[in-house]
């Protein structure tokens, strides 16, 4: 290139400004024009039902399984032979929170036994329990954080 060594920095930097303000202005817009994507910061849904995906794995097979939510909503799952069952519920979730009084009864309830917990609600994040048994549990308190601060 031939020229002015000053000139042609001079020119150089007011083509990278009006680039920058180019781009600036853009994005602005773009900003502006996107009203359907609110932040909302992993808040829940305005209706406290949330369908969620449970997933239960057991040690050993379950005669019955039911949660009684604090409203008093009893939600039983199906049990069988299976150690894994998967069940689409819902849940009463108030502030992020879900709470539940757990009731086992378990086909051999004389070992000690564990049941994990997955819960995947839609919009929020996801939760996971472990709870551990020396036999039948009746009304043993569970709760269920959904927050994605915490």
């Amino acid at each position: 290139m031939r020229g002015n060594p000053i000139l042609q920095v001079a020119v150089l930097l007011a083509a990278i400004g009006l680039t920058g303000l180019l781009v600036a202005a853009v994005l602005d817009n773009a900003r502006q024009a996107d009203p359907a994507a609110p932040v909302t910061g992993g808040e829940p849904p305005s209706s406290p039902a949330v369908p969620t995906l449970l997933t239960l794995t057991l040690s050993a097979p379950a005669k019955s399984i039911t949660f009684t939510e604090a409203s008093g909503r009893v939600i039983t799952i199906p049990t069988g032979t299976e150690l894994e069952i998967e069940e689409e519920i819902e849940l009463t979730i108030r502030n992020a929170t879900w709470t539940a009084a757990l009731t086992i009864a378990w086909q051999d309830p004389t070992a000690h036994r564990f049941l994990r917990l997955d819960f995947e609600p839609d919009k929020l994040k996801s939760a996971h329990l472990l709870l551990d048994f020396t036999g039948d549990a009746n009304n043993h308190p569970i709760e269920a954080n959904f927050d994605p601060s915490r």
